[in-house]
């Protein structure tokens, strides 16, 4: 097989495209690739796949995956074919989508390579700007998210992510029941909610049995004027991260006069069983001391236990916790207190429901479309 037989084979040619030239410049240190088609040639209509006669055409470049270490480009002309039926037509190349700057090889590289890195990274290995990495990512997603029927969600949950620095965020809609991501939407004030059913219009709202999230008031806001029918609930994952993050103030607050707490933070967040044995010391040492953070720590402890007992039980459970931290003489876990006496019956309904939006924290890592769609309220460009 020849270079222009192989080449026509990996670029996926049918007649009438053909290879006409394949230039290496050594010391542009590039290849260049032109396809064309022979005068009289006539292509499929894009709406009803008549063939009809070329009508206009323009010349185009794209850049394609390079040819070992050297950067390829392919030029072609785009032509627009004129259809009895329908008009004038673009005609779909081959080897590139309908107003893209590179070929479908190219950018399935890209979406691949943005899985594991960061795409300003993936930008300067392969020598493109970042938007053209941000464009190829988003036209992707939204093609994706086409395909996703999220018209039965009943329990979602919501929560928000900070995405740059200087208290800038984004809000994230997850479907609890089938444990998929479903939307992204810039800032988290009570109208993300507004703007999620208004993008997402074959969402019901009175299909919603539920919604999941922190006691963020603004959520709270949000859903029960665009959500009123639903029932808001604070479930375990929520609770052990307000508690954490109460946890995590006194212990930075107490850090300062001992060194022992320096690095704890993971130590005192994580469940004992999943620490390390180094860890499991560290631990086992700050237990032992008189410091507020150790007392805080047996709060965490004991309102753990609550997801452990039965639902006739939780009821009392919880006041008394609410009570003995009401007590505490620390502003942290007190502010944490009261909040959880507001929203207890929040509380209550997402344990007898059996709710849990904990699958977020797994939905981060293992769904790198996510990721990206976060990561574009980053870029004002896009």
């Amino acid at each position: 097989m020849d270079s222009e037989g192989l080449f026509s084979k990996l670029l996926c040619l049918e007649e009438p495209w053909k290879i006409k030239e394949i230039r290496f410049d050594h010391n542009e240190k590039r290849v260049d690739i032109t396809i064309d088609f022979p005068r009289g040639s006539k292509f499929p209509c894009p709406v009803c796949h008549e063939s009809a006669g070329v009508h206009d055409t323009t010349e185009r470049t794209w850049r394609h995956l390079n040819i070992f270490q050297y950067p390829t480009y392919v030029h072609a002309r785009e032509l627009r074919i004129l259809c009895s039926e329908h008009g004038k037509k673009t005609v779909d190349m081959p080897w590139a989508s309908r107003g893209s700057g590179f070929s479908l090889h190219f950018e399935a590289m890209i979406v691949e390579m943005c899985r594991e890195m960061p795409p300003l990274a993936v930008s300067r290995m392969i020598g493109i700007s970042d938007d053209s990495v941000w464009r190829i990512l988003r036209h992707y997603v939204e093609e994706a998210r086409k395909e996703q029927d999220i018209s039965d969600i009943s329990v979602p949950g919501v929560d928000e992510f900070s995405v740059e620095k200087h208290h800038v965020y984004a809000t994230l809609f997850y479907d609890i029941r089938n444990s998929r991501i479903i939307h992204i939407e810039e800032g988290k004030e009570s109208e993300v909610f507004l703007r999620f059913l208004q993008k997402n219009p074959f969402i019901d709202p009175k299909g919603i049995e539920h919604v999941s999230m922190d006691m963020d008031p603004s959520f709270i806001s949000g859903a029960e004027k665009y959500i009123p029918d639903s029932q808001i609930v604070f479930d375990h994952f929520h609770v052990i991260k307000m508690m954490n993050d109460a946890l995590d103030k006194i212990r930075r607050k107490e850090a300062r006069e001992n060194v022992i707490l320096k690095g704890t933070r993971y130590t005192l967040f994580m469940n004992p069983d999943k620490l390390s044995e180094k860890q499991k010391e560290k631990l086992k040492d700050i237990r032992k001391l008189d410091l507020q953070v150790t007392h805080a720590y047996h709060f965490k402890e004991s309102l753990q236990r609550l997801w452990s007992l039965r639902n006739e039980m939780v009821v009392d459970y919880l006041a008394k916790w609410i009570s003995w931290a009401r007590r505490s003489r620390m502003p942290e876990i007190i502010r944490l207190a009261k909040s959880m006496w507001r929203h207890m019956e929040g509380i209550l309904e997402a344990i007898r429901s059996g709710i849990s939006s904990g699958i977020v924290e797994g939905l981060k890592k293992q769904d790198p479309y996510r990721i990206q769609a976060v990561l574009w309220l980053q870029c004002p460009r896009i």
